[in-house]
């Protein structure tokens, strides 16, 4: 969490580069990786 004043352009700026790096670090979504498979996974139900 970051806490800044509207004086604080330069700050605003380095924290925004921030998150966007540990955003970008850490990947894709795993709750929506795991979503993809199990669409593309065949559903097979009985039949009575």
């Amino acid at each position: 969490m970051y806490w800044l004043s509207g004086a604080e352009a330069d700050k605003l700026v380095k924290s925004v580069e921030d998150a966007y790096e540990k955003i970008k670090r850490s990947g894709p979504n795993p709750i929506k990786l795991m979503d993809v498979k199990k669409a593309k996974q065949k559903v097979i139900t009985p039949v009575e």
